[in-house]
Formats: structure tokens, sequence, C-alpha cells
């Protein structure tokens, strides 16, 4: 059962501010609450007012900036980004990723920067985002920053916002000429065993530069540069992305993975290995068709 809160309802980013200043910090903010009320009902966190962000106009929407990148309000649902037709044509691993997180419930009333925000390590997400470059965007009544995700989730259930920032939004840059992006995962019950996104630029015949991100497996997902290394030169047909991936693997090694009810630390970091050529391959695939 949760615990007796005050609720308001602002529909402007003053307003919002103006109920946290009411609240004396003793505030959350949310948007879907599909993770933060579960937290809530378990007696994990107990908060004397709860902000509903859906009214504020600033985080919604999606569209491309004047760079070409793609931006997408954090008030955003998952559903409407998978059935979103400009996330279909700009990223569409972000729209196939998104139409199967968690169960229909969830993409119905859960929102990309919520699930981000709340840092959960099993996030679908934030493992892509990485390895696309992604940022978000944050306001609070003393500033406005924008950080790169590689320094915004700083560990399980851990993000550098401070309490009364607001994330507004995150931005991806517009994938290249010859660039392309995947995303594969493994799960076993509601959420990803393990994730892997992959960003591969690819000129000719050879792939010249590739981002490797690996997610649930760990706490935070990470960047592997070593693995990502091994895409470089490789021959961008589905036998030379094979041989890549297998040798990346001896770099998935290192992976500080934790033995649980998803498999041994060892099985997942296998897992990790063929989830890193699926993901490739659908990277150079998008890279062909972007050529």
């Amino acid at each position: 059962m949760i615990p007796r809160f005050a609720l308001a309802r602002p529909t402007s980013i003053a307003e919002a501010f103006g109920a946290w200043e009411a609240a004396g910090g003793d505030a959350a903010w949310y948007a879907g609450g599909t993770e933060l009320l579960q937290v809530m009902k378990m007696g994990l966190a107990r908060v004397g007012t709860l902000i509903d962000l859906k009214r504020l106009p600033e985080l919604r929407g999606i569209s491309v900036d004047g760079d070409g990148a793609l931006v997408i309000g954090a008030g955003t649902t998952h559903r409407e980004i998978e059935r979103s037709e400009l996330v279909r044509r700009e990223l569409p691993a972000l729209a196939a990723l998104e139409a199967h997180v968690a169960n229909l419930r969830v993409r119905n009333q859960g929102t990309l920067g919520g699930n981000v925000a709340f840092a959960e390590p099993h996030s679908d997400p934030a493992t892509l985002l990485l390895a696309c470059g992604a940022s978000v965007a944050l306001v609070s009544p003393r500033r406005e920053r924008t950080l790169p995700m590689a320094d915004f989730v700083v560990g399980p259930f851990a993000t550098a916002r401070d309490a009364d920032e607001i994330l507004v939004s995150i931005r991806i840059p517009r994938a290249r000429a010859g660039e392309g992006r995947g995303y594969a995962k493994a799960k076993f019950r509601e959420r990803p065993a393990v994730s892997v996104g992959v960003a591969l630029h690819v000129e000719g015949a050879r792939a010249v530069a590739a981002t490797v991100a690996i997610g649930s497996m760990t706490d935070t997902p990470v960047l592997v540069p070593e693995a990502a290394a091994a895409f470089g030169g490789a021959r961008a047909d589905e036998t030379g992305i094979d041989e890549a991936a297998r040798d990346a693997r001896p770099h998935l090694e290192a992976l500080d993975a934790a033995d649980d009810l998803d498999g041994s630390a060892d099985y997942k970091r296998h897992l990790a290995g063929v989830l890193l050529r699926r993901a490739a391959r659908d990277a150079v695939a998008e890279a062909r068709a972007r050529a």
C-alpha cells in the first residue's frame, strides 16, 4: 500500500518549480510513475509530494533539431516512440527496442525520461542511447545544463541529476552517411539480462569506426572501447562482422557481471558476445541503407 502523499499537477516548468519550493524539497518528479510508484508501494521510498509532469508541454514531443539530431521529450511514452514515423526513419533501432520494453501497459504509461532518470540497471533504452552518443537536457531554478549519457548514469538507481532538476529531453545525434545503429538483448523475464548497443560507420567495403555499449549485466551501461576497436577495418559483410565480433569477445571477459537468477556471470559474458554479433550485423545493414 502506498503511504499518503500530496499531489501537484503543474502545467508549466515555472509551476513545477513552485510546487517543489512549496514542498520544501520533500518531493519527487514523476511522469509515468511505473518505477517510482512500485518503489513506494514496497516501502522503499517515502515522498511528501509527487509532482506530476505529464501536463508540461516542454517535456512532450519528438522532433529533429537544426543539426539533424533526434530530440525526444522526456515525458514521451515508450509507446509513442515505438509508433513514431520520425523515430522509425531516424533511429529504427530505438523504435524496435521500444516495441519490446516490458509490457504494453508499461509502454503506454512509462516515459523515456522516467526510464533514464530512474537508472534501473536492466533498462533497455540506456544501453542504446549510450552507444549512440546521446545526451540529456536538465533544468532547475538555478541553471540549465546538458550531460552526455556517459556522465549521467553514475550507478544503479543513481544519476548525476540534482534533486531539484527536471530532465527535459534526450538528444541523439543523427547518423551520418554510412553509419548505422543496432541493439540486441536477451531476457528471461520482463527485463533484459544482457543488452548490447552498437554504432558502426562503414566506408566502402570496410567498417572504419564503432562504438560498443554493454548493459543490464553490469551496474550501469558501459562503453567497451577495446571491443569497438575490433571492428575497425573489418569487412562490412556478414563474415567480416562475425570475425570482428569474435575478436571482440575477449574484451567482454573483464566486465563486472554477477551470478543471479538470469544465469552465471560467465554465461552472461558469453551472451554479450552473441548479442554483439547480432547488434553489429543490424548496424551494418542500416549503415548500408544510409550509404
